[in-house]
C-alpha cells in the first residue's frame, strides 16, 4: 500500500529540487549568454545538460532517497527527462496556439512536465522495490 506521508514528503522534496534546478538552469544560461557571449540556443542546451546531471543525483539521493544503483538508472532518467522535455514543448505549443498568451502556456507546460517527471522518476527510474513487491 502506498504510504501517503512518504508520497507527500517526496512531492515536497521534488518541488524543492525542481526549484533549485530552475535557479541553476537560469544562472548557467545567463552566465553563458552574458559573460561568455554564447549563443542562446547553445547556452540553453548546456544549462539543460547541467541541470539534468544535477537533477539525477538530487532526485536520486534527496527526493526519493534511493541508495541502490543500477546502471540503467541514468538511461531511464534521461528517457524520462527527454520525453518530459518533448511533452513540455508540445503542451506549450498547443496551449499558446489556443490562447496566444505565453504565461498560461508556460504554466501549463511546466505543470505537465513536473507531473510527468515526478511520476516517471518515482515509478520508473527510482522505483522502490518494497513498494513494487507490496503491490503484487
Amino acid at each position: 500500500m502506498l504510504d501517503r506521508r512518504k508520497l507527500v514528503s517526496q512531492i515536497l522534496r521534488f518541488i524543492i529540487v525542481s526549484g533549485i534546478a530552475f535557479m541553476i538552469d537560469a544562472a548557467v544560461y545567463l552566465a553563458l549568454t552574458t559573460q561568455l557571449e554564447i549563443d542562446g540556443s547553445w547556452a540553453k542546451r548546456i544549462s539543460f545538460a547541467c541541470v539534468s546531471v544535477w537533477g539525477f543525483f538530487a532526485h536520486k539521493h534527496f527526493t526519493f532517497r534511493h541508495r541502490a544503483f543500477k546502471a540503467s538508472e541514468p538511461i531511464r532518467f534521461a528517457c524520462v527527462y527527454l520525453t518530459g522535455w518533448i511533452l513540455n514543448s508540445f503542451v506549450y505549443d498547443t496551449t499558446i496556439a489556443l490562447d496566444q498568451t505565453s504565461k498560461p502556456a508556460f504554466l501549463a507546460a511546466t505543470f505537465a512536465w513536473a507531473c510527468w517527471n515526478f511520476v516517471g522518476q518515482k515509478w520508473f527510474v527510482f522505483r522502490d522495490p518494497a513498494e513494487s513487491e507490496a503491490g503484487q
